[in-house]
């Protein structure tokens, strides 16, 4: 009977059997096509064949745990150890140092499971090796019972100390090349949000400049308008310059307000008279659009503030309350703003009559570009201006709906020299 070629020269048979298995783990280590799953499942299954390991599984490092990705044997494929569970491996991941028992019942670890004794060690040979990257462990190698010898050599050991470190790289690697994925694609999406904040604004701007043009038209001696007709388009105008105009100015300081470098100017105020002049100003527009706006001051509190600020700050509620409140848009018609001294503080409140603030909104329709506006033209930066402006001065913005409409309030600092 002519002997096998393994049976001739076992030892050649044995090492040539090593070799290839070092060519394969090597073209799996190169080959770029490949996902990083498939790296790591085909690495435990060469280096398994390669140690003759009859179990080899891959543990990384996730959250509160290690986690097997890859194993020569599926059913292992998914379990995890938390780090607070005592085994060889979360020994391993703390130390940050390999592990090799050529029996592990006479070694340190002889009273550590492993996989919470899930499965038992049959030679009770074991190496277990980190997976460093930059210096900390990312995952944990291990490889248990030798199949056809008592235990592992230490040629064994230094073989898969060397196969680790390409495994480290290759994690190391797929990692960093996630995370460049994932920093791209936020790129993307912040650059289309750019592009689609860029015109919000042009187009923003574009409306109250054409209805500006047509009204100019309109005012021309040959246009055949009466004055009063041409009182109700100049108030028109007026309103939309002020809306472009609150918001340039808002968009131009939102940044520096953020900051903390606004050129703040505290000086006491009076807040009842400083809503008085801006319910004065928009008592033309809110009128034209067919809602009263009613102003209820008890006391006059005195607050420390930026007088520009401040008037920012009612003027974007006012205007916001007036547009919720038009009639034609299911509004009341009616817009209740009332000052007072409470708790130590000044409170504004803006009550409209519309339909309130969508529930689902929240506290979310002061963040930034979020809109729970009627209709079409708004940026979502109003009421964001108007929280980051309050508090650079000491004071707070908020809301809350009532039967009848949405109720936006202001506290402020009172002057504690009045």
């Amino acid at each position: 009977m002519t002997p096998k070629p393994e049976e001739l020269c076992p030892e050649l048979w044995e090492e040539n059997a090593r070799l290839r298995s070092l060519v394969e783990l090597s073209r799996v280590l190169a080959d770029p096509q490949e996902p990083l799953e498939r790296k790591l499942d085909e690495c435990v299954q060469a280096l398994a064949r390669l140690t003759k390991a009859e179990c080899c599984s891959l543990m990384l490092v996730e959250e509160n745990g290690l986690v097997v990705r890859a194993a020569n044997h599926t059913q292992l494929v998914g379990l995890a150890t938390l780090f607070s569970e005592t085994s060889i491996a979360t020994e391993v991941f703390r130390s940050g140092q390999a592990v090799y028992a050529k029996e592990v019942k006479e070694s340190d670890f002889a009273q550590i499971s492993r996989q919470g004794g899930k499965r038992s060690y049959r030679t009770g040979s074991l190496i277990s090796l980190p997976l460093k990257e930059g210096g900390q462990v990312v995952g944990v190698l291990n490889l248990a019972d030798k199949a056809g010898a008592p235990y592992f050599s230490e040629q064994d050991a230094e073989a898969a100390q060397g196969i680790a470190q390409e495994i480290s790289r290759l994690v190391n690697f797929s990692a960093l090349h996630a995370r460049l994925k994932t920093a791209y694609h936020e790129l993307s999406q912040a650059q289309q949000a750019k592009d689609e904040l860029m015109h919000l604004i042009f187009h923003d701007m574009k409306a109250p400049v054409a209805a500006v043009k047509e009204v100019l038209g309109l005012l021309e001696p040959v246009s055949g308008l009466d004055p009063e007709e041409k009182s109700q388009y100049l108030t028109a105008a007026r309103e939309d310059l002020e809306r472009l105009w609150r918001r340039i100015t808002n968009l131009l300081d939102l940044k520096r307000l953020e900051a903390g470098q606004y050129p703040l100017e505290l000086t006491p105020l009076n807040l009842a008279e400083i809503a008085r002049e801006a319910l004065s100003r928009l008592s033309p527009l809110s009128r034209a659009h067919g809602v009263e706006i009613s102003l209820e001051a008890v006391g006059q509190p005195l607050v420390v503030a930026d007088e520009d600020l401040l008037e920012r700050i009612i003027t974007n509620l006012l205007l916001n309350a007036v547009k919720h409140s038009v009639p034609e848009s299911g509004g009341g018609g009616r817009v209740r703003l009332s000052v007072e001294n409470r708790g130590g503080r000044a409170w504004l409140k803006v009550a409209d009559s519309g339909n309130g603030v969508d529930p689902a909104l929240g506290e979310d329709i002061f963040k930034r570009f979020v809109s729970g506006g009627v209709g079409s033209g708004s940026t979502g930066l109003g009421l964001f201006f108007c929280r980051q402006a309050a508090k650079l001065m000491g004071g707070e913005v908020g809301y809350e709906n009532k039967p009848g409409g949405a109720v936006f309030q202001v506290s402020l600092p009172l002057d504690k020299e009045a």
